[in-house]
């Protein structure tokens, strides 16, 4: 099972490869959470800001094409996510049973913007982490399109 979203952007490849690479601009449309790697290369290490800290959960590089291709696996559930949902530790421990997903951007010029088509798939029927992401990345990736185009964000909370 998968997760697709496509939007157009009007910006450069390049501009969305940094928005996609660079941690400050991740922390902005992630409104202050999201990934951070050291070198976006196949194998690196991403980490994961949950709270105040980065932290690795085991997530990886998979494909890094600069301006075109981006894709790394993502993060189990984690004793944060449990909190956030009041999760026993029975629950968490059952929902971490769900496979590692993986979540893949691409991107190609199209007229004076970029096509962005987010992919996240690797998933099980009825995965608790499919439904979340499908409720977060447009959110996510609304901020992102805002980012680019205005230089900011939009506000989700008061």
């Amino acid at each position: 099972m998968e997760f697709v979203y496509v939007t157009v952007i009007r910006t450069t490849p390049e501009k969305l490869w940094e928005a996609l690479t660079d941690t400050d601009l991740i922390r902005r449309y992630h409104e202050d959470t999201g990934p951070d790697a050291d070198e976006w290369k196949p194998g690196a290490v991403v980490r994961w800001k949950m709270g105040p800290d980065y932290k690795d959960y085991g997530q990886r590089v998979l494909e890094a094409e600069p301006y075109r291709k981006l894709s790394y696996t993502w993060h189990n559930y984690t004793p944060e996510i449990a909190e956030m949902f009041g999760w026993s530790d029975e629950q968490l421990a059952e929902h971490q049973k769900e496979p590692i997903s993986q979540v893949t951007f691409e991107s190609e010029q199209m007229g004076e913007g970029v096509r962005l088509t987010l992919t996240h798939d690797g998933f099980v029927p009825d995965s608790e982490m499919l439904k979340a992401i499908s409720e977060g990345w447009p959110v996510i990736l609304s901020n992102l399109k805002s980012l680019l185009e205005t230089g900011s964000t939009i506000r989700l909370e008061d």
